[in-house]
């Protein structure tokens, strides 16, 4: 297997997870230029990861769908639980919104600023239907995985950012709604505008090859689908905790205010350096054959991950970060000052995300999920006691904790896959194992 081969399947998926890195920037970009920056900032910061968080189980939806979507029955099973996992999770959104448990988590168990409330709770109001639109999209985006329909996948995403940046721009124009909640409203439209397109993509697939009976072997029922998911489900919403983790190590550091208005900025340019190694996941679990294909993919990742912080890295270090945070994102001169550090200290966060996801797919192959799980139990660890050693004990801005804290827990997962990884390859790959097929 070639480097060139993976680059150019991996390339379309690369780009989907580059064009919903872009919205954040972006959307941080039009809060910066619209009244009240920083409390608006702050405010979707707040709302942003909670929404994640909600989202977090349907986030392996795209997995399932490029491992498991192999006919009828099996399909058939996958969209029934994509059905019920989003009923239920758009139920929770709305109970939270509605009544007094939003301002409870954020105003108590955050300890948020007051001030932040209610602007948070308006923006997450306007994201109720980001979890079902998210949820549909990612399942029919695995099965073009699955059947090598990359490209259509990537057009899928750019639908969703024409949208998301669409809905932004006559907001800006408009000014009818605060920064955070415009935001909101435009992620929410460019979800379901994504949704509905990877629907119309996945067409012909559900009409041809999945409207096929697949071989028995290859039939799933709901308990072995819940055997298979639930590590994968609890993996991202244990990892999605963190963010509140972080947001209330932001909070309670120094310079709390500026530093919840950073936060989400940086983030942002964090995922955008990581996002197109996350999506070498699929890449793993859809071209991991052997051990000869096994070590083309680690070379791949090792290679694109290094370069991909080298970069981060750079701008860190040069007036790129200047350009970046006040021309790009129009930060004020003494939150573009505070973002020197923080960014350099993320440096490295791209190489573990590229090394994670190559860890993580050869594991899914494998159908050994729970070390997924307990690698980002190990992350968050890390991050919950760097994080409250850090608040103790060093007199910095509580951005400059909270990055060093998300830092060494990626780092910490990495670690942990690693040797996971390596015991069962050893296992499964010696003679007479079990082959590291799906």
């Amino acid at each position: 297997m070639s480097q060139r081969y993976i680059f150019r399947f991996w390339l379309p998926l690369a780009i989907m997870w580059l064009m919903m890195a872009i919205e954040q920037p972006i959307l941080a970009a039009l809060i910066a230029r619209l009244d009240e920056p920083k409390l608006n900032l702050a405010a979707f910061g707040i709302t942003f990861s909670l929404a994640l968080l909600i989202e977090s189980p349907i986030i392996m939806l795209l997995v399932a769908g490029t491992a498991l979507a192999k006919g009828r029955q099996s399909y058939g099973q996958l969209i029934r639980f994509t059905t019920l996992l989003s009923m239920a999770l758009t139920a929770l959104h709305l109970l939270i919104v509605i009544t007094p448990l939003f301002g409870l988590f954020v105003g108590k168990v955050i300890a948020a600023p007051p001030a932040l409330v209610e602007p948070a709770r308006r923006a997450f109001f306007w994201m109720l239907p980001w979890t079902a639109a998210i949820a549909y999209r990612r399942l029919w985006q695995g099965v073009m995985i699955r059947y090598g329909k990359t490209d259509q996948v990537s057009i899928t995403t750019v639908v969703r950012l024409i949208f998301t940046v669409g809905v932004a721009g006559v907001g800006l124009i408009w000014r009818g709604l605060p920064g955070a909640s415009l935001a909101a409203a435009a992620l929410s439209v460019g979800v379901i505008a994504g949704a509905v397109s990877a629907r119309i993509y996945v067409a012909p697939i559900l009409s041809d090859q999945l409207a096929l009976a697949e071989a028995e072997m290859d039939r799933i029922g709901m308990r072995s689908l819940l055997v298979f998911y639930a590590p994968l489900a609890m993996t991202n919403i244990i990892n999605f905790i963190s963010r509140p983790l972080l947001t209330l190590g932001l909070s309670r550091g120094l310079a709390p205010l500026e530093s919840l208005a950073l936060w989400p900025v940086l983030m942002s340019l964090a995922f955008l350096f990581r996002s197109i190694g996350f999506a070498y996941q699929e890449v793993v679990v859809a071209l991991f054959k052997d051990k000869q294909s096994m070590a083309a993919l680690r070379r791949f990742a090792i290679s694109a991950g290094l370069a991909l912080s080298a970069l981060l890295i750079l701008l860190a270090v040069t007036p790129l970060n200047h350009f970046w945070y006040a021309r790009i994102s129009g930060l004020t001169p003494d939150l573009v000052d505070l973002a020197r550090a923080p960014t350099l200290i993320i440096g490295l966060a791209p190489a573990a995300a590229f090394i994670t996801a190559w860890l993580r797919g050869a594991l899914v192959t494998w159908r050994r999920t729970p070390p997924i799980t307990a690698a980002v139990i190990v992350n968050v660890m890390v991050l919950t006691v760097v994080m409250w050693a850090g608040i103790q004990w060093l007199a910095i801005p509580g951005v400059n904790i909270a990055a060093l804290a998300f830092a060494l827990a990626v780092m910490a997962e990495t670690i942990f896959l690693g040797f996971q990884v390596r015991s069962r390859q050893d296992m499964l790959m010696k003679p007479g194992g079990t082959s590291p097929s799906l």
